[in-house]
């Protein structure tokens, strides 16, 4: 082999290196194109009765800077401006429990919407994201419930009524997947579309195995991939909660990171009857 020879072969021999180094660079795909790539832990069996789940669970508030709890307010109590929902403040105005209006006119902290409603097992998340799409049917506070401005549904009522607005669709979509043993939230903030001014919006967020998806309850065209909440600019986050935990941003609403330290873990849902049937399938929700 010549000089010659031996310096194309010489470049030919890094051209490669280079190139495969750079693809180890490249970015995860932002989309969970196949279905099959999200875990779905194995579900409960059965869907225990021992409360009626077409009723919010009824319970405390715990402040967990104070560790003191607060009981709910009832409609009678709330001036006009609060009867369809209010925020729970501790000493230092900082937001622990959030309460709001059910069907029944009744009060309940938004934790108790999440009242253990499991329809069926599936062996995967994408038959619910399907359900959501084809059945349930968008329908606004004011049409269903004769101009009253916020009414939040259980996940049965949706399910069995099959209509609902945003908050509604999120709590039937978290409650369920918490029910199979997934780490889901329902997040209250804002959202916009085509360059809209943002609007009060609910969705949910999903953690599993390290990453944080967005999921959009309400989306009625056919799923085909689940994004990462990093590729979602358009939703701007407040607050989350699980059936017992509550969370607040105390960042930027700008953010697409569920997971950091800007969001603060400061109230607990304590319900009076604390049954529920697939708790020891609950993700852990230390975050």
């Amino acid at each position: 082999m010549n000089v010659k020879t031996s310096t194309l072969f010489i470049i030919f021999v890094l051209i490669i290196f280079l190139v495969r180094f750079e693809r180890k660079k490249e970015p995860l795909p932002p989309l969970i194109v196949n279905p099959v790539e999200v875990d779905t832990p194995k579900p409960v069996q059965n869907i225990a009765r021992h409360y009626d789940l077409e009723v919010p669970k009824a319970g405390e508030a715990e402040d967990l800077v104070r560790k003191q709890h607060t009981k709910i307010k009832q409609v009678s109590q709330l001036g006009e401006n609060a009867r369809y929902g209010y925020f729970v403040t501790n000493y230092n105005q900082q937001i622990f429990a959030y309460a709001k209006s059910a069907t029944s006119n009744e009060m309940y902290f938004v934790n108790g919407y999440l009242n253990g409603f499991v329809p069926y097992k599936v062996d995967n998340m994408w038959v619910i994201l399907q359900y959501l799409q084809t059945r349930l049917k968008y329908q606004l506070d004011e049409v269903g419930y004769n101009d009253r401005k916020e009414v939040w549904q259980t996940a049965k009522e949706s399910y069995v009524k099959l209509r609902g607005d945003c908050e509604d669709h999120a709590l039937l979509l978290a409650d369920w997947l918490i029910g199979l043993g997934y780490d889901a939230r329902v997040v209250v903030g804002t959202a916009k579309s085509s360059g809209k001014t943002p609007v009060g919006h609910a969705w949910v967020v999903l953690f599993n195995e390290g990453n944080e998806y967005l999921l959009e309850a309400t989306k009625k065209s056919k799923w085909n991939a689940i994004p990462l909440a990093s590729t979602q600019p358009n939703y701007f986050p407040k607050y989350m909660f699980n059936r017992t935990e509550f969370w607040v941003n105390e960042g930027t609403i700008l953010t697409t990171n569920y997971a950091d330290e800007k969001w603060k873990k400061s109230g607990k849902f304590i319900p009076h009857n604390p049954y529920y049937k697939d708790l020891e399938n609950m993700a852990s929700s230390s975050q």
